[in-house]
């Protein structure tokens, strides 16, 4: 009976089948001779193991366990996020976790008592390699390839593709030129050498300031280094104020700073920045500004100004700041090395509130030098940095799984989205600030924190990488939404930044020289200082004061005690090693978004 009963079935099932064919239904994928069966697959869970994460960073002292954020990432991520109320930056309490080998699996604390490399050596920290963050944070490695040199930064010793942690990439602060040069434009009317109107465009002041609209232009100026000499002369001598009296001066002469770069060494094609490295059209070999020819010309001009009064130095018995800020508020200088962001206390606006609220002047890059030269340096050179201010550490004791998961978590709070990076950076729009204007564009405005619900109180920046995205195009859409131009926007807008850029032959750093080559170059520069620092501020110090009567004679005299005094040395270790990378800015300059 048992027999028949299934043969019924098996008939039964057959039927079914061809009735189906029939109908145009899709047969299951039946295979005679085997039992294999096709089934729909369910998409595997990324986040099914759950995983407890200690975390620290340098804004926790004031954590409050089960913030908003932190529900948000241990729901979406499956994990218990076991924040530390400890501010990273406390050197005693980072030396005290240390010693105890407290240490969470994921921390950034810049007052650790080891540097990254000590932290590794002792087996405190863990390494992640080139491939997992490809595999895991991708976005993280895509915005590295854009400044590549970040790849040479922060390796695991003996390694090239192996890292002690995740370096800090901050693109904002490598595309920004920190100085400007500003010029009384009523006094450059006076003398003859106005600029079109059509050529400058109106700097805009807001809020406190606002009145002053239409006292302070943007210009990229077309003036040459004959018109610069000129101007310097007239502003001298013309009586460009027209008071009547020899009371004006063309310059303000500033020992060179981060405040001089364009206005000053700039139109030589150097800078202050002694780790930017020349290759010399007289020797060929690399060397820093001291060594190098066009510097001479710089000194040999500066000095012929100072002798003719047409440059005015600092007294120097105070800090430059002070003696700055005291003569610029004279308003009897016409140029000045100055700050694109236009502080309160120095030229113009200094003058513009305290001295003469109707007078006029004009910034950017004005003037070329001898050779057509008009150049200046980035804030700094590239997103990047060693130490434990510029790296975020793994701890020893997270295995590959838990590192996918924080990777992660990092990704989403990093990468994501630009909602993403403003929500876990900056709050919740509505509830931590809101915009000015436009999303995204205009500046966001903080809602005081007495008026926040104490869920939502409490430092931020907690979840996310240290990364922080060119803000270029944001600043140009907010310019052209607005109609309110400032010194950033109209550089970047007009490409002058990429234009006007002194890029070195080599820089001197870690990353561009390997970790051994620099260590030892540190030590050996502190020697040879020792016997090249005199002869050098001798040099300038002359210069300065009109001593030097035949400067290309005095100048191959000073190069030959350079060399036998410790240049030639090295130039033959270390700036001419070609195991010393030459300088590459990758994509700095046209990286907008």
């Amino acid at each position: 009976m048992r027999k028949i009963l299934c043969l019924l079935v098996v008939m039964a099932l057959v039927v079914s089948f061809v009735a189906c064919a029939k109908n145009g239904e899709e047969q299951p994928n039946v295979t005679t001779g085997s039992t294999t069966t096709t089934e729909e697959t369910t998409e595997a869970n990324p986040f099914e193991e759950f995983f407890e994460i200690t975390w620290l960073t340098q804004l926790n002292a004031d954590w409050q366990e089960e913030r908003w954020d932190e529900l948000e990432l241990e729901e979406r991520f499956n994990v218990d996020l076991q924040v530390w109320a400890e501010d990273g930056r406390n050197a005693e309490r980072m030396a005290a976790l240390v010693a105890a080998g407290e240490i969470p699996d994921y921390f950034f604390a810049p007052g650790l008592p080891k540097d990254p490399y000590g932290m590794y050596a002792d087996g405190l920290t863990r390494s992640i390699t080139l491939q997992q963050m490809k595999d895991w944070i991708p976005e993280y490695v895509e915005a590295m390839e854009k400044l590549p040199i970040g790849f040479s930064y922060n390796l695991v010793p003996g390694t090239t593709d192996e890292y002690l942690g995740f370096t800090h990439n901050n693109l904002s602060g490598s595309q920004y030129f920190y100085d400007a040069t500003i010029v009384n434009l009523d006094w450059l009317e006076a003398v003859g050498y106005g600029i079109d109107e059509d050529k400058m465009q109106e700097y805009s002041f807001v809020g406190e300031n606002e009145p002053l609209r239409g006292q302070l232009y943007i210009a990229d100026g077309d003036f040459t280094f004959d018109d610069f000499n000129e101007i310097l002369r007239a502003f001298t001598e013309d009586d460009p104020d027209g008071n009547g009296i020899d009371d004006t001066f063309g310059m303000l002469y500033l020992i060179e700073s981060a405040w001089t770069n364009m206005t000053q060494e700039g139109l030589f094609g150097v800078c202050h920045d002694l780790n930017y490295l020349y290759k010399d059209p007289v020797t060929g070999d690399v060397v820093p500004k001291y060594g190098y020819t066009p510097y001479r010309d710089y000194l040999a001009w500066v000095s012929d100004n100072l002798a003719k009064g047409f440059m005015k130095q600092r007294p120097g018995v105070e800090g430059w700041v002070v003696e700055y800020q005291q003569m610029s508020l004279t308003n009897k200088y016409g140029i000045y090395g100055g700050h694109g962001g236009v502080g309160s206390a120095y030229p113009p606006l200094n003058i513009l509130k305290t001295v003469d609220a109707n007078s006029r002047f004009v910034m950017g890059p004005l003037f070329s030098g001898p050779n057509g030269v008009k150049t200046d340096i980035t804030y700094n050179i590239d997103p990047y940095g060693t130490g434990n201010y510029r790296v975020i550490f793994i701890g020893e004791q997270v295995d590959d799984a838990k590192l996918e998961r924080i990777c992660s978590i990092l990704r989403y709070t990093t990468y994501s989205s630009q909602e993403n990076w403003t929500r876990y950076k900056y709050g919740i729009e509505g509830i931590h600030f809101n915009w000015e204007g436009e999303k995204f564009i205009s500046t966001r405005v903080g809602v005081p924190v007495a008026d926040l619900a104490p869920e939502y109180r409490g430092q931020l920046n907690v979840f996310g990488l240290w990364h922080y995205p060119s803000v270029v195009q944001q600043q140009i859409d907010y310019a052209e939404l607005t109609d309110t131009w400032t010194y950033m926007p109209y550089m970047h807008a007009n490409n002058l930044f990429e234009k006007y850029a002194l890029n070195p032959a080599k820089y001197t750093s870690e990353a561009y020289m390997g970790r051994e080559m620099y260590a030892e170059f540190v030590t050996d520069r502190a020697e040879t200082n020792t016997e090249l620092n005199p002869i050098i501020n001798d040099f300038k110090t002359r210069a300065l004061a009109g001593e030097i009567a035949n400067y290309n004679t005095e100048w191959t005299e000073y190069i030959d005690s350079l060399y036998a005094n410790g240049l030639q040395t090295m130039i033959d270790k270390y700036y001419n090693n070609p195991d010393f990378k030459e300088y590459d800015p990758g994509e700095k300059f046209t990286i907008r978004e």
